[in-house]
């Protein structure tokens, strides 16, 4: 890695990083100027930017998730189904996640299966923590699910001491 390169100077280091970045991360440095410690600024920056292990682990699991179905017998396309599959499994396992592989897994499947806002919801409550843990989206599930029953109740209140009372009297009668 260019910043391991003991062999460059950091100015040097700088140019290679500029020439090696395109688009949106290209822009995210180039008004820096090529300094010597402006180089540490610019890969400080990238980082932070793009070293997201929640983004990064999603990307790879939805990939997973997606892997192509082999509707006839083909030796090309079942090597690219496991190139495909070891790829992106490699790459979690790479993270080294400070949860379970199967939990990072289940985790996406099922914060995929929510509504927009709800994950819009979880996205801003855990931006700030990383990898979270299945037991994190499932209490804030939870959560979430008891406040809409609580608003739902309400926002439609049962009339419970009328229809008691109906209940009852109509029982009587029938009795």
């Amino acid at each position: 890695m260019i910043i391991n390169n003991q062999a460059l100077d950091d100015v040097k280091k700088f140019h290679y990083l500029l020439s090696s970045v395109t688009n949106e991360a290209h822009q995210l440095i180039q008004n820096l100027p090529v300094t010597q410690q402006n180089f540490h600024v610019a890969w400080n920056l990238l980082c932070d930017r793009y070293n997201n292990e929640r983004l990064i682990a999603a990307a790879h699991v939805k990939s997973l998730l997606s892997l192509p179905v082999i509707n006839k017998e083909s030796a090309t396309d079942l090597r690219a189904l496991i190139n495909q599959f070891q790829s992106n499994l490699n790459a979690i396992k790479a993270l080294d996640l400070s949860i379970p592989l199967h939990e990072v897994l289940l985790s996406q499947i099922l914060i995929e299966h929510v509504d927009e806002v709800t994950r819009k919801q979880w996205e801003m409550k855990a931006v700030s923590q990383g990898i979270t843990e299945l037991e994190s989206i499932l209490k804030f599930l939870e959560g979430k699910c008891q406040a809409l029953e609580l608003i739902h109740a309400s926002q439609h209140p049962r009339n419970n001491s009328s229809s008691c009372v109906s209940k009852s009297t109509k029982h009587a009668y029938v009795a």
